[in-house]
């Protein structure tokens, strides 16, 4: 079970997301490579975040 610090964390990664695939459709509407693969790396490094939390062991504190 997620602890209250790693489900916060989790809500701030999958906001990054959200605001990164905002990029994404910006830069592909505007043709524009550099900051489409920006923020695709952005997307991709907070997926990657999720899954160290997700697969990490449960840590002591208040569970939920």
């Amino acid at each position: 079970m997620l602890d209250l610090q790693q489900l916060k964390n989790l809500a701030q990664l999958v906001e990054t997301m959200q605001a990164s695939s905002k990029k994404v459709e910006k830069a592909y509407a505007n043709n524009n490579a550099e900051d489409f693969n920006k923020a695709k790396q952005e997307i991709l490094e907070s997926q990657a975040k999720i899954s160290v939390i997700i697969e990490d062991k449960p840590k002591t504190g208040n569970k939920i």
